[in-house]
C-alpha cells in the first residue's frame, strides 16, 4: 500500500475533513471500492437486515451507519459513505486500532453469512456480493492501517495511552505476580464490571461503546490511579486494575470506592450521557490465588457478588465460588451453543377443550449440551440473561419458530404459535420492531402469533413492559401472561396491561386433583381471568381427570402429557399436516 500523502495527514476534526476524505477516496480507488461496489454492499446490508435479522442484529454495530443514508439511493452515494467512514475513523481517537479491526471483521463475517443464506440459489449474485464485501473490508482495513501509521509517526489519531487487551494484560499480570512473590509483598486486583456498555452498544453501536469504555479508563487514570497501577481489558464490559505493593484488603476497598466515586457522574457520548453502573470485585495475591488466571476468575466472582450489594464492592469469598462457577460454566457453554448453532426448539400441541382439536402450538427452547446434558428452558434463559446474550437467544428462537410457522402454513396447517419472552428480551427497546420485521420476513400474519410474558417480567419495570406490550398489540399480535400467581405482581398490574390470555402454570395445575389448595387457586385464577375478559389456557395437564376438571371451570385450552409430549418441527409436520 502507498503511504498516505502529507495533505491527507491532518489531525482529527469535529467533522470528517477534506484530508481524511481524500485519504478514503484514494484507498477506495486502490481497492476497487467504487460506487458500484458500495451499492452492492448496501444491498446486502439492507437485505440481511430485513430478511435475516438474527444475523444482522449482533453485527450491525459500529459499521451500520456507513449505509444508513445510502440504502434509499441504492448505495451509490460514495461521498456519503466516505463521510460515514471518516466519522467512524475519527471515533477511534484514543482507542486501540486493533479493536476497530475486529469490528470490521465481525461485520464482514455476519454479512457474509447473510449473503450465503439469502443468495444460495443465485450463485452469480452471491459471488458478486462476497467480492463487494471483501473489497469494502479491504478499504476499512487500509484506512485503519493508514491511521495507525500516522499515529506512530506522531500525527496522532491515537493520542492516549491504550489499555492492554487480555493477552497483553495477563502477561503484565504474570510478571507483576513474580516480582511480588520474590519480594514477599501483597498485590490487589480490582475487577471493574461496567453494566452500561451493553446499552451503549445497542443504542449507538459498537464503536461508540468503545468510546464510552475509553472515557471510563480516562476517569480512572486521571482521577484515581497511581503511576505504578496497571489497567487492562479482560472482556467487553470488564476492566482489571492491578494495585502493586498495597498494605492489605482494606486499602484495596478504599481504592475501589474511590474509583466508583470517580465514575458516579454520567459519561457524555455524542448528545447523550450514560452512567457506567459499575461494580468492583477484589481479589488479593496471595490470599485469593497465586496465579493470574485464578485471581481474574475470583475477581469476576467477587464482582458478581458486588452487583447484589448496596456498596457495589465485594472482596472474594471462597463460599461464593461454587454457585458462581456453575453459573459461569452454563454461560460459557451457552455462548458455545450459540456459536455452534446447537440450540433447538420443541413444540407442545394445545388442545381446544370445546372442539377436541389441536388449536395451537407452544414453542419451547431446547438445549442439550455435551457437558451439561439436558438443560431446562428456564435455566437456559437465566444463563442467557446473566451472560448478556438473552437478545441473541430470543432473536434466534423467534426466527426459528416463525420459519416453522411459515412451513406449516405452506403445508396447509394454520396453527397459532405461542412464544414465551423473557424479561431481558421484552425490555430491549427495539423488540417490537424486531418482531414486526421477523413476521414480514417469514410471511406470518401477526394474529397467528401469541407472545407470552412471564409474571416475573413485571417486577421493577411495569411501565416499560406496558409500553412494549402496547406497541406489540398495535402490530395485531395476541398477548398473554404466563405463571400469574407464582410471583408478586398485583391485580392492578394485571389490569393495566393490554392482555388477551392467561396461562396457568404446571405448579398448580399438575396436582390440582390431589391438593385442595391448588384446586382453589386454579379456580380463583380462572374466575379472575374471565372477569378481565381473558382467554384461559393451562399447561402441565397430564391426565383426563385434570382436563375434565379444567373444562368444567371454563378453561379453554390445555397442553401437557395428556395432549402430546413436546415434538420436534419435523414431527409436527408429519403428525398434523393435512394429507394429499
Amino acid at each position: 500500500m502507498n503511504a498516505p500523502d502529507p495533505a491527507s495527514a491532518s489531525g482529527p476534526e469535529k467533522e470528517p475533513g477534506v484530508g481524511l476524505r481524500a485519504l478514503i477516496g484514494r484507498l477506495a480507488e486502490e481497492f476497487s471500492a467504487d460506487p458500484k461496489t458500495l451499492a452492492c454492499v448496501a444491498s446486502v446490508f439492507g437485505e440481511v437486515r430485513e430478511r435475516a435479522p438474527d444475523l444482522f442484529v449482533p453485527a450491525a454495530g459500529a459499521l451500520a451507519p456507513a449505509f444508513a443514508d445510502t440504502e434509499a439511493s441504492g448505495g451509490s452515494d460514495a461521498e456519503a459513505v466516505y463521510a460515514a467512514l471518516g466519522e467512524w475513523a475519527l471515533d477511534a481517537e484514543g482507542e486501540p486500532i486493533e479493536r476497530m479491526r475486529r469490528d470490521c471483521l465481525r461485520f464482514q463475517s455476519a454479512m457474509t453469512r447473510g449473503a450465503l443464506r439469502l443468495y444460495a440459489g443465485d450463485p452469480e449474485r452471491c459471488a458478486e456480493s462476497l467480492l463487494a464485501l471483501q473489497r469494502f473490508i479491504f478499504l476499512q482495513l487500509a484506512l485503519l492501517a493508514s491511521l495507525s501509521a500516522r499515529s506512530q509517526e506522531g500525527g496522532g489519531v491515537v493520542r492516549t495511552l491504550p489499555t492492554p487487551e487480555y493477552s497483553a494484560f495477563m502477561e503484565i499480570f504474570r510478571t507483576t505476580i513474580e516480582s511480588h512473590r520474590q519480594e514477599g509483598r501483597q498485590l490487589a486486583l480490582l475487577l471493574l464490571q461496567v453494566a452500561r456498555i451493553e446499552q451503549v452498544d445497542r443504542l449507538l453501536g459498537l464503536q461508540r461503546g468503545e468510546a464510552f469504555m475509553l472515557r471510563v479508563t480516562r476517569r480512572m487514570r486521571e482521577g484515581v490511579l497511581r503511576k505504578q497501577d496497571q489497567l487492562g481489558r479482560v472482556s467487553r464490559d470488564q476492566l482489571a486494575c492491578l494495585l502493586p505493593g498495597i498494605a492489605g484488603e482494606g486499602v484495596a476497598v478504599l481504592a475501589a470506592n474511590k474509583i466508583l466515586a470517580a465514575l458516579e457522574a454520567p459519561i457524555p457520548i455524542g448528545d447523550r450521557s450514560f452512567a457506567p453502573d459499575a461494580v468492583i470485585g477484589i481479589a488479593m495475591y496471595p490470599d485469593h490465588g497465586e496465579d493470574q488466571q485464578t485471581l481474574v476468575r475470583n475477581g469476576k466472582l467477587a464482582a458478581r457478588a458486588a452487583r447484589g450489594t448496596a456498596e457495589r464492592v465485594a472482596a472474594y469469598d471462597p463460599t461464593q465460588g461454587e454457585s458462581e462457577e456453575r453459573k459461569m460454566r452454563y454461560e460459557a457453554r451457552l455462548r458455545h451453543a450459540l456459536e455452534a448453532n446447537a440450540l433447538g426448539l420443541a413444540f407442545e400441541p394445545q388442545l381446544d377443550l370445546a372442539s377436541g382439536r389441536i388449536a395451537g402450538l407452544a414453542c419451547m427452547l431446547r438445549w442439550t449440551d455435551e457437558e451439561l446434558g439436558e438443560v431446562p428452558e428456564a435455566r437456559a434463559i437465566e444463563a442467557a440473561e446473566t451472560a448478556g446474550v438473552v437478545r441473541e437467544v430470543i432473536w434466534w428462537v423467534f426466527n426459528s419458530a416463525l420459519r416453522l410457522c411459515a412451513e406449516l402454513a405452506h403445508a396447509g396447517l394454520q396453527l397459532p404459535l405461542a412464544l414465551k419472552v423473557a424479561a431481558g428480551g421484552l425490555l430491549q427497546p427495539d423488540f417490537p420492531e424486531f418482531v414486526d420485521r421477523s413476521l414480514r420476513t417469514w410471511g406470518v400474519p401477526p394474529e397467528r402469533l401469541v407472545i407470552e410474558v412471564h409474571e416475573t417480567a413485571l417486577a421493577g419495570g411495569l411501565e416499560q413492559v406496558k409500553e412494549t406490550l402496547v406497541r406489540l398489540k398495535a402490530l395485531g399480535l395476541r398477548l398473554g401472561i404466563d405463571g400469574f400467581g407464582t410471583g408478586s405482581s398485583s391485580l392492578s398490574n394485571l389490569a393495566q396491561l393490554p392482555l388477551d390470555e392467561m396461562k396457568l402454570g404446571a405448579t398448580f395445575v399438575g396436582d390440582m386433583q390431589r391438593v385442595a389448595l391448588h384446586a382453589k387457586i386454579v379456580r380463583s385464577l380462572i374466575h379472575l381471568a374471565q372477569n378481565l375478559g381473558l382467554r384461559v389456557a393451562a399447561e402441565g395437564v397430564e391426565d383426563a381427570e385434570t382436563a375434565h376438571a379444567l373444562a368444567a371451570l371454563g378453561c379453554e385450552r390445555i397442553q401437557g402429557g395428556y395432549v402430546s409430549p413436546p415434538l420436534a418441527a419435523d414431527e409436527i409436520l408429519a403428525k398434523y399436516a393435512p394429507r394429499g
